[in-house]
């Protein structure tokens, strides 16, 4: 499902956070309970940058369309404020649960095995009406943060799936009231973070840091001073 991703286990030690250099400091407060430190995975980091850059032209056009809907000329913006506004009655969990179904219920979900695709951006998503994890994904960080969401509290979260020969996947982590909740094509279920280490193995986030990797849970953790 997720394209530039390399497919060898990063192989991680006890004095990673070190090996990675001091600007690989370790943050310990993530989804999953898991501490992560700045990934050397260039070909996703490379992706998540073009990403961001196509993330902020949108901002643009959807601001644009906010403001006067009546000469709005994309549609999908208008579409995609219809999925923002979907949580505007509600708080906490309930809003994040509306925002979560408007979105899997906004384009068709496809298989990347079926359909290739590569990583687009929310508005492509929704011109084009299909995509796998990546899409649904990238939309519904798109539409949290722009729903006011902290950016602190949103993260991309790549993981793999145990139960298919760990096929990678990838959904949503949103911080409330000190916990991580999933937000999930599979599923409009919303569930907190660490009860799903049974299912996943936690990767890679992306957010407003960039890209973040996982330190398995098996490695010990040095922390920089």
């Amino acid at each position: 499902m997720i394209k530039h991703l390399s497919t060898r286990r990063m192989f991680t030690v006890a004095v990673l956070p070190l090996l990675l250099g001091l600007t690989a400091q370790v943050d310990f407060n993530e989804p999953f309970g898991r501490p992560t430190v700045v990934s050397t995975e260039v070909s996703l980091s490379a992706t998540w940058r073009d990403l961001q850059l196509q993330l902020q032209s949108e901002q643009r056009i959807i601001a644009q369309c906010r403001a006067d809907p009546q000469f709005c000329t994309s549609p999908v913006a208008l579409q995609f404020l219809a999925i923002v506004n979907a949580g505007d009655q509600y708080e906490g969990l309930a809003r994040l649960g509306h925002i979560n179904r408007a979105v899997n219920f906004a384009i068709r979900s496809v298989r990347a095995s079926a359909v290739q695709t590569t990583w687009t951006s929310p508005l492509d998503a929704l011109a084009a009406g299909f995509g796998d994890c990546k899409q649904f994904a990238l939309l519904k960080y798109a539409a949290l943060a722009d729903a006011g969401f902290l950016q602190n509290d949103l993260r991309l979260v790549v993981v793999r799936i145990k139960a298919l020969k760990n096929e990678p996947h990838a959904m949503i982590a949103v911080r409330n009231q000190a916990h991580w909740s999933i937000l999930d094509s599979r599923s409009s279920t919303i569930v907190e973070s660490s009860q799903l280490l049974d299912y996943y193995e936690p990767e890679f986030t992306l957010d407003h840091r960039g890209v973040r990797q996982f330190i398995p849970s098996s490695s010990p953790v040095v922390a920089l001073r």
